[in-house]
């Protein structure tokens, strides 16, 4: 006979912990048999006094395997502490591998610097020893439908009022309406065309490719690549995958050369040699049937040059295809990660894959290929090369903060926020916080920071990047610096778009109902939180301009998020509360557009960021 065995609504902590049914009675019959305390996490008071049981569901989370588990802001906290070992895991290994790589002294052998890092990282870190293997760890994955967009600013009725109405998915339209350009746009319009193969050009490409671009995503060693140049030289026109790596590697190193000059033309772009590339990943895409890591690279590769050049979908595009063909090649590993040897060529392509489609989902919104979900279970890269040492470090800790900022995406900004609101409540994307409260959303984001704080503390001292605007040696160290800064603005973003909101409102009935009229804007901490968001801010636009002055895979990226900044600098400019701690825009202003001017070609993202930047006014230039 079959039947549905009940579940209860939350399990105890001794059948959550072992993953077991749990009956829901006090003591339930698992506990009973096991003679274990019974122990429930009890929900939060307030709501189950004030809300009926069908609205007190919406606080619950139904997790995958079926279980169903406490979402409310409290819970939220209690996880993020919960997976805080994760992040001191990432920590752990960084300081191991900085203790075998100082600026002056390297392991005298590879195999011994090897055998050291492999005690600390064989495990993987959901199940490292500071975590009960058995212990359920949710995961922190950036929701569909997130709030983190810089769109989603424009969607503010302040924002309206200046700017007019722009659609989620404004940026997302321009992008899939421009063209490819130059020889890219007639792909197959005629035979395949192989470039010279000038081995001085090609040498001098390779050497500029492996000085600006490799640090960025080392996914393989100059030994490698030159194995493969070999080959191509030996065989010249050979259609094979290690040729497009070869001609993506030209055409990235042609396309980040250090001269100035013409920006538009196929050669400054490196398309004699991209063009070829792109023809021959897409065939090997279409008609390889076993999955390749070389493929994975091949198209990280694409990835990166279209992000070179500003193309956030297209880069999007071929990371997405890497990530599903690394999916396949674990699910080759029966789906039994803990157990499954992985190399280091294969780590570097999963992590690389892993932040790529993150940072575009955090921008765009754009489908998931299921890798992401990987990213607790797969543990971090190790270097056997001494003179890789440094990048390896970049590499672990700018992939720590990505891992990090989903967390705050899912824990700030998920859509499932919003669905808790009172009745009374507005609850448009950027008003949602207005039901977490005051103390709730100082509790999240305290946390939130402290984690922030702990990942830039593991990063050994000779390589971290000081705070603030000191200049900095490279590109590698200005990212980091990028990223925490962004990390710290959305953290606290709430807290100014909450203030923000609430003063344009005047207080109306509903939102007093709530909140006490002046909880917000009299509350000192709020008030010092929305000046750590507009400080982080500002740092971030003079820590941005040198990157979006040349070409980068974060073009795109630090763009849209100077836009957001200074989005955020006029709110807090043109709100009473917080105009005081609002320093002269004007300049940085001036110092952003010309820079985005440079890239602001017709019908483009940044000629679009360039229109809406200009329509700021801040209370500096009316002054003046």
């Amino acid at each position: 006979m079959n039947y549905t065995r009940k579940r209860a609504l939350l399990a105890c902590d001794f059948c959550r912990h072992r993953k077991r049914r749990c009956d829901g009675k006090k003591p339930c019959s698992t506990c009973k048999d096991s003679n274990a305390d019974c122990v429930y996490k009890e929900l939060p008071f307030d709501r189950c006094l004030s809300r009926p049981i069908s609205r007190l569901r919406t606080n619950l989370l139904l997790t995958q395997d079926g279980r169903v588990e406490d979402a409310s802001p409290t819970a939220v906290i209690d996880r993020l502490a919960r997976i805080e070992s994760l992040l001191e895991h990432q920590s752990q290994q960084i300081t191991q591998l900085s203790s075998r790589s100082s600026p002056v002294s390297y392991p005298t052998s590879q195999a011994d610097y090897f055998s050291t890092y492999q005690q600390q990282s064989e495990y993987l870190p959901s199940t490292s020893a500071a975590i009960d293997p058995h212990l359920d760890s949710p995961q922190f994955l950036i929701p569909k439908g997130h709030a983190t967009l810089p769109s989603t600013l424009l969607s503010l009725p302040r924002v309206c009022d200046l700017l007019g109405d722009y659609p989620r998915d404004y940026f997302f339209e321009i992008e899939e309406k421009l063209p490819l350009p130059g020889l890219l746009g007639t792909l197959y319009d005629s035979p395949l065309i192989w470039p010279s193969l000038d081995l001085n050009a090609l040498d001098a490409a390779a050497e500029n490719y492996f000085r600006n671009v490799h640090p960025h995503h080392p996914i393989f060693s100059p030994s490698m690549f030159k194995s493969w140049q070999a080959q191509l030289i030996q065989e010249e026109k050979m259609e094979e995958i290690g040729t497009a790596i070869c001609f993506c590697v030209y055409a990235l190193g042609t396309l980040c050369t250090d001269q100035g000059g013409d920006y538009d033309t196929d050669e400054a772009f490196g398309l004699q040699f991209f063009q070829p590339a792109l023809r021959i990943i897409l065939h090997k895409l279409v008609w390889d049937f076993r999955p390749s890591i070389n493929l994975c690279q091949a198209l990280l590769l694409a990835a990166s040059y279209f992000a070179h050049l500003g193309r956030p979908l297209h880069s999007w595009k071929m990371a997405q295809f890497s990530s599903r063909i690394f999916l396949t090649l674990v699910e080759s590993r029966k789906h039994n990660l803990s157990s499954a040897q992985f190399e280091e060529v294969e780590l570097r392509t999963f992590w690389q894959c892993f932040t790529v489609e993150c940072d575009r989902i955090a921008e765009l919104d754009v489908p998931r290929s299921g890798i992401e979900p990987l990213g607790d279970r797969m543990r971090l890269p190790h270097s056997t090369d001494p003179a890789d040492n440094e990048n390896t470090i970049y590499f672990i800790a700018e992939h720590a903060i990505r891992r990090l900022l989903n967390r705050i995406h899912n824990s700030l900004y998920g859509p499932e926020i919003s669905q808790i609101s009172p009745p009374a409540m507005p609850t448009g994307p950027n008003q949602a916080w207005q039901s977490l409260g005051i103390q709730k959303l100082l509790g999240l984001t305290a946390e939130l920071n402290r984690q922030l704080e702990e990942w830039y503390i593991s990063i050994p001292d000779w390589l971290r990047p000081p705070k603030g605007t000191m200049p900095l040696p490279n590109d590698r160290a200005r990212v980091l610096r990028l990223r925490y800064y962004a990390a710290r603005h959305i953290i606290h973003r709430p807290f100014i778009l909450q203030l923000a909101c609430r003063q344009a409102e005047g207080q109306s009935p509903a939102s007093s109902s709530v909140l006490s009229p002046d909880a917000y804007s009299e509350a000192p901490l709020v008030l010092e939180k929305c000046q750590t968001c507009i400080d982080s801010c500002v740092t971030y636009l003079y820590n941005a301009v040198e990157m979006i002055d040349k070409r980068s895979p974060y073009l795109w990226t630090f763009s849209q998020s100077c836009m957001a900044c200074l989005l955020m600098m006029w709110l807090a400019d043109n709100t009473p509360a917080l105009h005081p701690y609002v320093p002269p825009m004007r300049s940085v202003q001036n110092m952003i557009l010309a820079k985005l001017g440079k890239w602001a070609t017709k019908d483009s993202t940044f000629a679009a960021e360039v229109h809406i930047i200009k329509r700021l006014v801040f209370s500096d230039s009316m002054e003046a």
